[in-house]
């Protein structure tokens, strides 16, 4: 096929071909669900049994020698380079729910001394964060509110009221990209704080949290990072909050002397005060390896091939699928769009199937929403007309065995 060989031909020449052959993929099964779980790299594995070795052999050195217990911070900077922040403001912690509970109610702390009282935030926001943010107003600010608004209303909702704006960067279905340099400028002209959620932007979006002026940022490690199923979560305060920043879970790892075993706590002067217990090792080392194959990509390359995969998912959907209903959701202005694209279909359910079964897997939003992840590391050009071309031919069946017989 004609056209089929023009998106061969792009994948000849894409710049980050080199390193999709560093994950370890099958030949059979193209993964859309990278915007859920991001595939192994091919070192995982061997990291993994290298740690394994150090843990049967070495036991409890390998805190030390092998600085398991710096990985946190090490890892950390690594993340910062992705996202654009310097050394330093970083960290590996636990969950991304957790740690946005540690930095949320860091930041309505900091705001203390004012009158400022108000958590605002998407009413569509990942419904994690949701919970999160009411579970302080709850239990740990009783004073706080929570104001959930729309999303195109929340640059005017920044008030004087306002402590903390919290949102997630690219919205987990449509894949609306959040202006996020204008809204740390609103909330900063009116005293509030900005905590961003960028689970569904880091290593497909390009992110300059420092240049941005950003206050504070959580993020996912088993998405777009390719860390490995219930891979940790990262926190990100910048520099200029550190010193007074405090956050509620002040566990020994995050004390400034932690082998003192002193009775009170006294925080660690840096990032690392945002630190609880002792780090999950193995998923850590998995999140590193993967952290470490995400840096090496240019990020104007992997968004420019994130853009590219995207404008040619939504055309191709609109002139093979529109007929059948099937509908593209979301902004189509790539400047406005992460790097995932969610289709509405009545036969969500069925072509999710379908597509399973010929070796495309994604994620079904029910009732009537499909997923699409274009993780620009690992997914093709081809991939992308191929999964459309399955959704044509699954969709052409589907209603020629529902034409009444004559």
């Amino acid at each position: 096929m004609e056209q089929r060989r023009y998106f061969e031909q792009l994948d000849a020449v894409d710049p980050l071909r080199n390193i999709r052959a560093q994950f370890d993929l099958h030949d059979d099964r193209i993964f859309f669900n990278g915007n859920s779980l991001g595939p192994p790299p091919l070192g995982t594995a061997k990291r993994l049994e290298e740690a394994m070795r150090r843990w049967r052999d070495d036991m409890n050195a390998g805190w030390w020698d092998h600085r398991w217990l710096q990985l946190p911070t090490l890892t950390g900077d690594r993340i910062g380079g992705i996202i654009g922040a310097a050394p330093g403001q970083v960290v590996v912690g636990e969950s991304t729910s957790v740690n946005l509970f540690k930095l949320l109610c860091g930041a309505v702390e900091l705001q203390s001394g004012s009158e400022r009282s108000v958590i605002l935030t998407d009413r569509d926001n990942f419904p994690s964060d949701l919970y999160i943010a009411d579970g302080i107003t709850r239990y740990v600010h009783r004073q706080a509110t929570v104001r959930r608004v729309p999303v195109d209303e929340i640059i005017d909702q920044i008030d004087s009221d306002v402590a903390v704006v919290t949102l997630s960067h690219v919205d987990y279905r449509t894949a609306q990209l959040l202006p996020m340099r204008r809204i740390n400028e609103r909330a900063h002209e009116a005293g509030a704080l900005v905590l961003w959620d960028l689970s569904h932007s880091a290593g497909v979006v390009p992110l300059e949290l420092d240049a941005a002026g950003t206050d504070l940022a959580v993020g996912c490690g088993y998405k777009y990072l390719n860390g490995g199923p219930g891979a940790p979560g990262y926190m990100y305060v910048a520099h200029r909050l550190l010193p007074r920043f405090e956050q509620p879970i002040t566990g020994w790892l995050g004390h400034t002397r932690p082998f003192d075993f002193t009775g009170d706590y006294q925080p660690d002067p840096g990032i690392a005060r945002l630190t609880t217990g002792c780090p999950p090792l193995l998923s850590l080392l998995a999140l590193d390896e993967g952290v470490t194959l995400t840096a090496q990509a240019d990020p104007a390359a992997v968004r420019a091939k994130s853009v590219a995969l995207s404008e040619e998912f939504i055309a191709l959907a609109g002139a093979r699928l529109a007929r059948y209903g099937v509908e593209v959701t979301g902004p189509v202005d790539s400047a406005q769009r992460g790097s995932h694209v969610s289709l509405h279909s009545e036969a969500a359910e069925p072509l999710a199937k379908g597509l399973a079964a010929r070796g495309f897997h994604l994620e079904l939003r029910p009732p009537d929403l499909l997923r699409f992840g274009l993780a620009p590391l690992y997914i093709r050009h081809v991939d992308v007309f191929d999964c459309v071309a399955a959704m044509e031919q699954l969709l052409a069946e589907e209603t020629a065995d529902s034409a009444p017989r004559q």
